[in-house]
């Protein structure tokens, strides 16, 4: 997906948040997250809505059960692929597209995230 169609997720992903997420502490943790991303510079801000749209368990099921956008193969085939990176007490995610230096390490605890595989 481009940045266009990412920040048009976004918005409607804040509009939603309510039936998304019903704990008023993480939706308003959400809702800054998407707030801060939808702020970034237009061509800086694919990274951070994407990171914005993953934070969290309720706004994930949301869009990977949009099915109305998705048609076909989504974004680019040349980009690089992200990688998931999870908190082990699942409270919180981040992609990466390019591997980090270091550990990634969860802002909600400070335990050392996993590389998601199914």
């Amino acid at each position: 997906m481009d940045e266009n169609e990412l920040r048009q997720l976004a918005e409607e992903a804040r509009r939603r948040l309510a039936e998304l997420i019903p704990d008023e502490h993480e939706r308003r943790q959400a809702d800054g997250e998407l707030a801060h991303a939808l702020n970034e510079p237009p061509g800086s801000a694919k990274p951070a809505l994407m990171e914005a749209l993953r934070s969290h368990e309720g706004i994930r099921r949301w869009v990977a059960a949009d099915t109305d956008r998705i048609v076909g193969q989504l974004g680019d085939l040349t980009e690089p692929i992200g990688v998931l990176y999870v908190c082990p007490q699942k409270n919180y995610t981040v992609v990466r597209e390019i591997p980090p230096d270091g550990e990634l390490l969860c802002p909600k605890d400070g335990s050392v995230l996993e590389r998601y595989t199914s």
